[in-house]
């Protein structure tokens, strides 16, 4: 490594509110493509953003990965995986990936409001950076694995 230091990104409170009620935007739209949405790409960018948050708090707040929200959340992180790249959604995948959400949901109530916060500034950072592929949720998961 040379001798610069690597500068860290960071948000400023502005920016932190304002991805707070983005996310939070996002989390309702996901929720309702989950149950009447027909086009793929934009079911799976929706879910993914929120499946993606949430399992970020579950890792700063090192949730039990036995909690039924938890196993889940990666049977939907999987659903949405393989959905990924098809524009037609399956039943069984919907079925799966709304499970997901409504985990979310429920876990949403019991972690700190810090930690979403935190995971969607992560999220949105890694974006502007470039995209979230699935390996990046792989890295998540494992961290998240009983």
């Amino acid at each position: 490594m040379s001798g610069r230091r690597q500068r860290v990104v960071r948000m400023s409170l502005i920016e932190r509110a304002l991805m707070e009620k983005q996310w939070h935007a996002t989390a309702v739209r996901a929720q309702i493509h989950a149950i009447t949405g027909d086009d793929g790409n934009h079911f799976v960018d929706a879910a993914g953003r929120i499946l993606w948050v949430v399992l970020e708090a579950a890792i700063t707040e090192q949730v039990d990965p036995e909690l039924p929200e938890i196993r889940i959340i990666r049977g939907a992180c999987n659903s949405l995986e393989e959905q990924a790249g098809v524009e037609a959604i399956t039943p069984a995948r919907r079925a799966s990936i709304r499970a997901g959400l409504e985990a979310c949901d429920r876990l949403i109530e019991a972690m700190p409001r810090k930690a979403l916060i935190d995971g969607a500034c992560e999220l949105h950072l890694r974006l502007n950076r470039g995209s979230v592929n699935w390996s990046d949720f792989q890295d998540r998961l494992a961290k998240v694995a009983a």
